[in-house]
């Protein structure tokens, strides 16, 4: 007879889940030791699963916030380089244009043209920057390329879409009129010399502007209009030197004073910038309306030349999907009376296929850097600043100053002086620097929230880890502790396994 209490196996049967409890004991802190976890689960923290829940979600939102951060500062890095380039190119651009820079070449344009035709086809390359499948100047419509090809802007699509070339011809046909005096009517007789505007007021060519002499022998009569006219009466003989003023108004805005010079018929003399004083008045009077007539030539054919392809140059460019270009009414287009009126996409060129909608270009992308901070990191390559200098580097592009030409150089320094006045970014005009400024501004306040969500994420974290992890010395003194009791379990274990009433007595 044995006695149960005591009998072999008796204590395996009076505690049967020991060991199974303390070998699930030995294979947690195994985990903890390769893991750093205390649990793989958040009902394994016990009374801080809530708090551990609370902060992982905050940690989740920073890394969110981060991760756009970081994405947008390389758009913000790669949009500033980018209009820091553009704005380097327009400022070249100015210097190569410098005043008295016209040299004939066989080709008929100059190197600072050749120049501005490469500066424009890397400003195309600039608004076509693409990161990931982004189009970064190209406002909402990221998916899609914000700039047409160089080609297809300049020369149209050869099936009817006109380009910049055909826009620019079609304007200094209606601003040369029919008679090549720029919409004017020079004439006269007897004692007089008489300009005109053309019946209409078309909105083309010259308008005048005024007329004043320095001579008593003249009288310059003006009467505004419209149309507006001028009157020059002869009424005594000038003195060599006396002149006679006449004020032109620009389709570009600008103003042109034409100075016409008296001289002696022994004294020389251009045909356009002085008359012969006559030995009576009426010869006097039909000299200086040949004169008059010699000068708005050459200055329809230079300054009203220049000054169309500037207007037809920012028509162009201020054309968008939603806005297409101001065109010419025509063909044909030197008796053009109706003002230009847009095109539509199927006859003209659209430079700009990006997003044209109301708003701030910045504001046409944002990235949530806070809970309540919205930073606008949007660019389009329609504003002003890039409009501006892009119109200018394809008009120096497109023109043509042939050396057979005699009004060549006039009319390139025409050209060139607006081109460096507009490049100079005038106050009211949008400037590449307000860009870079507004773009820098962003990469500021992303960098400031960087700073103090990578601050608040460190403390957040040191903090969760104190709630999840676990020290390896830790673990390492439990598992050992561990591995004593077992051991003194077994031992106690066998012993008793050993045990009988004949052992026992």
């Amino acid at each position: 007879m044995t006695i149960t209490a005591t009998g072999t196996g008796a204590y395996r049967s009076a505690k049967p889940n020991q060991f199974v409890a303390s070998r699930a004991q030995f294979d947690d802190l195994q985990r903890q030791l390769a893991t750093k976890k205390k649990s793989e689960t958040f009902a394994g923290l016990g009374m801080e699963r809530s708090t551990s829940l609370d902060l992982n979600n905050r940690l989740s939102t920073l890394d969110g916030y981060l991760t756009g951060i970081q994405r947008a500062d390389v758009n913000l890095k790669l949009m500033t380089t980018a209009v820091e380039n553009f704005a380097k190119l327009t400022r070249e651009t100015v210097n190569d244009t410098r005043a008295g820079s016209y040299l004939p070449s066989s080709t008929g344009r100059s190197a600072p043209q050749v120049l501005a035709e490469e500066k424009f086809k890397q400003t195309l390359d600039l608004l076509n920057t693409n990161v990931n499948g982004r189009h970064l100047f190209s406002g909402r419509t990221s998916d899609v390329e914000p700039v047409v090809s160089y080609s297809l802007m300049m020369n149209g699509d050869g099936a009817g879409r006109a380009g910049l070339k055909q826009m620019i011809s079609e304007r200094k046909q209606a601003d040369l009129g029919t008679t090549g005096l720029g919409r004017l009517t020079a004439g006269g007789a007897g004692t007089s010399a008489t300009i005109s505007e053309e019946a209409g007021d078309p909105p083309y060519g010259f308008k005048l502007g005024g007329a004043s002499t320095s001579s008593a022998a003249l009288t310059a009569t003006y009467t505004a209009g419209p149309p507006a006219d001028i009157a020059v009466n002869v009424v005594g003989t000038p003195l060599p030197g006396e002149t006679l003023t006449i004020k032109l108004d620009l389709p570009d805005g600008t103003q042109k004073e034409i100075t016409l010079a008296a001289r002696s018929e022994t004294t020389d003399g251009t045909a356009h910038g002085s008359f012969v004083i006559g030995p009576d008045n009426n010869t006097t009077a039909a000299n200086l309306r040949a004169t008059i007539s010699a000068a708005l030539s050459r200055e329809a054919n230079t300054t009203l030349s220049a000054s169309s392809a500037q207007v037809a140059a920012k028509d162009f460019f201020n054309g968008s999907p939603s806005n297409p270009p101001l065109r010419v009414p025509g063909p044909p287009f030197n008796t053009a009376t109706a003002a230009p009126a847009p095109g539509t996409a199927a006859n003209t060129v659209i430079w700009y296929q990006g997003d044209d909608a109301a708003g701030p270009a910045r504001a046409t992308s944002s990235v949530q850097a806070d809970q309540s901070q919205l930073v606008a990191t949007g660019a389009r390559a329609n504003e002003e600043a890039f409009r501006t200098g892009l119109a200018q580097f394809a008009v120096l592009a497109v023109e043509t100053f042939p050396a057979s030409d005699p009004n060549s150089e006039a009319r390139y320094e025409a050209l060139t002086e607006r081109a460096r006045n507009a490049l100079g970014f005038p106050p009211g005009v949008q400037n590449p620097s307000e860009i870079i400024v507004e773009l820098g501004t962003a990469q500021t306040a992303l960098a400031q929230a960087k700073e103090r969500h990578t601050s608040t994420k460190n403390y957040l974290t040191t903090t969760l880890g104190s709630i999840e992890n676990v020290t390896t010395e830790e673990v390492a003194v439990q598992i050992l502790a561990l591995q004593n009791q077992l051991q003194a379990s077994y031992q106690t274990t066998s012993i008793l396994s050993k045990l009988s009433l004949t052992n026992y007595l």
